[in-house]
């Protein structure tokens, strides 16, 4: 399965990214591309929850492959006849960390909107993965984690 995403360093740990990317109830106060999450509880293998993004979609999600600290991932039903499965991944990096953020399409029509919409959509990427780094690279100064 083909994937479309970025990676960027930043001297935030891991602990202080997972702190942010963790909390979809926040995601809003730090993403641009998302008006409002909602999850109850922690995210967690087949947690469900409701993501709204700038544009007024709205989307069941569903997390799994969740690894405290590491990464998750986050399917959702994407263009007709395909699904998306966002992966989210932390890998430490020196005194720092290395972020990225993946896409994937699945279904019947996935290949076809993948080959279509893949690349574009990890370009906007770009902007959330510098986002969330500033963010944890300012939880990290604040909280000391």
């Amino acid at each position: 399965m083909k994937t479309y995403g970025v990676s960027r360093s930043t001297t935030a740990s891991p602990a202080a990214v997972w702190s942010v990317w963790s909390d979809p109830n926040n995601w809003s106060h730090w993403n641009s591309g998302i008006a409002s999450a909602r999850v109850d509880g922690p995210i967690a293998e087949g947690t469900l929850g409701t993501m709204t993004t700038s544009r007024g979609s709205s989307h069941d999600v569903t997390f799994h492959g969740v690894i405290a600290g590491r990464g998750f991932s986050m399917s959702m039903n994407g263009p007709p006849l395909s699904n998306l499965t966002f992966s989210c991944e932390i890998t430490p990096a020196g005194s720092g960390s290395t972020i990225s953020q993946h896409v994937a399409f699945t279904g019947p029509l996935g290949f076809l909107f993948g080959a279509m919409m893949g690349n574009e959509m990890a370009k906007h990427f770009i902007p959330v993965l510098d986002d969330l780094a500033k963010t944890a690279e300012g939880a990290q100064a604040l909280n000391g984690l």
